[in-house]
């Protein structure tokens, strides 16, 4: 038994209903030039009602574009799906996204054969940009993205990439914000738990604490300065390392929430009473860290919006839009019961 297929939907049929051109119809469906709202609705609603699909292989043909872009994490797959600002920043990619022909694949390079892989997959033209997410000192992973020729933006300041779009949280700024606050409460002994120092974010956080200690007059003691990895276990094990130090500590800042969620847990285990005899800040506002026992003081930043912000670079550079290069992204100080 034989079926006969109905004919698809053309894009002459779907102008005709709507009553605008083909070529104002193709305008919509691949989103290359904004168009009224009024007009954006009326052509989507004549694609649905005939049900017509863009092919999508001809485009490719016409365009050599494949409306993909990549979203590159060097990171092994456990951070990447434990970290609570991973998820919020895809959030923001895919939310931006949505309203455009582009897709986006996720790509964890750890290793160097992964690197490598990934420096020809683009090179090949499989994607049509690179979003890299938290480029670190030392990797050549955005060097090599970035002689591909293929648009390449970054979430976080690249270290050895100069003139390129990145979007980055004012990590500096938001450390600043919470070493003033724990001087205005008495505070004089104050602590930091790091990030990964081959990290921007890590990098501009530290300076951030030895920024703001200056400024309110204190001291930068190395004594309290401890390194960590951004996980609970990194900051339990570094608040441990803090607390068998011979310097004395009313307070500390750590690099992330999950951090400072770590470093509350050795706390408890010393028998220390937070906020009475030592305050704690972490950074990020995580979503658990307002349910956190007790409820976390953070700097919050906004990973979301992050993420829709770097979306909007990518678009913007695939498409040769001029447009702003670097966007930093305000932190603000969320008080709760811990400081």
């Amino acid at each position: 038994m034989t079926y006969d297929r109905a004919p698809r939907p053309t894009l002459a049929e779907v102008a005709q209903r709507a009553g605008v051109s083909p070529s104002t119809v193709s305008r919509v469906v691949r989103g290359s030039t904004p168009v009224s709202a009024e007009l954006e609705r009326t052509v989507r609603e004549a694609v649905a009602a005939t049900g017509y699909v863009p092919n999508l292989a001809a485009r490719q043909l016409v365009t050599s574009r494949s409306d993909t872009v990549g979203v590159v994490i060097p990171e092994d797959q456990g951070h990447v799906f434990g970290e609570p600002f991973f998820a919020g920043m895809i959030q923001g990619v895919t939310a931006h996204l949505s309203t455009t022909p582009f897709h986006f694949i996720l790509v964890v390079a750890r290793s160097s054969d992964d690197r490598q892989w990934l420096r020809n997959y683009v090179a090949s033209r499989h994607v049509d940009g690179v979003m890299l997410i938290a480029p670190q000192r030392g990797d050549p992973l955005g060097r090599l993205l970035h002689e591909t020729g293929v648009p390449v933006v970054f979430m976080g300041k690249p270290f050895d990439v100069t003139g390129c779009r990145y979007v980055d949280a004012d990590n500096t700024g938001g450390i600043v914000q919470a070493v003033e606050y724990l001087y205005a409460k008495g505070r004089r002994r104050i602590a930091m738990i790091t990030g990964v120092r081959e990290m921007r974010s890590a990098t501009d956080r530290l300076a951030g604490y030895r920024r703001g200690l200056k400024q309110v007059g204190l001291p930068v003691d190395e004594r309290l300065v401890v390194d960590s990895d951004y996980t609970e276990e990194g900051g339990e094990r570094a608040m441990g390392e803090l607390l068998g130090r011979p310097v004395p500590i009313d307070a500390v800042i750590a690099a992330s929430d999950l951090s400072a969620v770590g470093a509350l847990r050795a706390l408890r285990t010393a028998g220390v009473r937070v906020p009475r005899d030592v305050a704690m800040i972490g950074f990020g506002d995580d979503p658990d860290s307002a349910r956190h026992r007790p409820p976390l003081t953070t700097v919050a930043q906004p990973s979301v919006e992050m993420g829709r912000k770097l979306a909007t670079l990518m678009v913007d550079a695939i498409e040769g839009r001029p447009g702003r290069q670097r966007v930093l992204m305000p932190t603000q100080l969320v008080v709760r019961a811990t400081a």
